[in-house]
């Protein structure tokens, strides 16, 4: 099982964010087993492949591939549609297993597709549950032919259906992204200085777009504020562990970062 607090609210959040856009529907179910299962198997197959393919290590990946096979041949037989989402992820899933088999995982590039990967659920849950709409034209990232008007709406109702499910899909999937810089200025990179002005950078530049957004009405001025607080942290959590002497605890960067992304996905959705 993933013991980073923050993988779970990554492997939670998106998805859930999706269904709350297009509207709770059955299909959801094994989509959610299925991605969360897929996940598991993920993580399973990354420490074997890190073990050098020790036997130990290989009961748990069969035990979660074979259950994400099943539940995911049952989801494709209730939604043929989204089969065609392999075709953005299977280079993620290629590139984080090879990274693993070269014990890179905790690589920068791992973790980007790992993020991305985990973001692009939320447009992949909001195709499962307006698939009724276009047909197979109007899947995610094709979003041609919809006849019908998509649910999800932008609180000043200037983007509507796919147009503002990508745009909750990239601010959700640019949160986490941030989040990696974050934690590497805390740990792995503690006093780093390229990584502690790349990790300042890319959150004040979130914090300003989403700032404009939210003086053109697109986005909520609660969210814009929410990425101000990440922007402040980034530089406040590290300066003050120098002042102390001592790292932040991983624990405590976890939970802050998922009461954090809770907040960044509740004033996205409740605008």
């Amino acid at each position: 099982m993933p013991d980073q607090h923050g993988a779970w609210a990554m492997i939670v959040l998106p998805v859930g964010a999706g269904i709350a856009l297009a509207g709770p529907a059955w299909v959801h179910l094994p989509l959610v087993a299925t991605w969360w299962t897929g996940y598991l198997a993920f993580y399973a197959t990354g420490l074997w492949l890190r073990s050098r393919r020790r036997p130990r290590y290989l009961p748990p990946v069969r035990v979660y591939g074979t259950a994400t096979a099943a539940l995911g041949l049952a989801l494709l037989v209730l939604a043929p549609h989204l089969a065609w989402w392999a075709l953005p992820f299977a280079p993620l899933v290629a590139v984080t297993l090879w990274s693993s088999a070269h014990r890179r995982d905790r690589s920068l590039l791992n973790g980007a597709v790992t993020v991305l990967a985990a973001g692009l659920t939320a447009a992949v849950a909001y195709d499962a549950g307006t698939s009724g709409h276009g047909g197979l034209w109007s899947t995610g990232w094709l979003a041609a032919g919809a006849t019908t008007a998509l649910p999800g709406a932008s609180p000043d109702g200037s983007l509507t259906g796919w147009a503002w499910a990508w745009l909750v899909t990239a601010l959700l999937t640019a949160y986490f992204l941030g989040t990696i810089l974050y934690v590497k200025t805390n740990i792995r990179e503690r006093g780093n200085r390229a990584y502690l002005l790349a990790s300042v950078g890319f959150h004040l530049l979130g914090a300003a777009g989403t700032a404009a957004l939210a003086a053109a009405g697109t986005l909520t001025a609660a969210h814009a504020g929410v990425w101000v607080a990440l922007a402040a942290r980034t530089v406040a959590v590290p300066v003050l562990a120098a002042r102390r002497g001592r790292p932040v605890r991983p624990m405590a960067l976890g939970l802050g970062e998922v009461v954090l992304s809770v907040l960044v996905t509740l004033t996205l959705l409740l605008g």
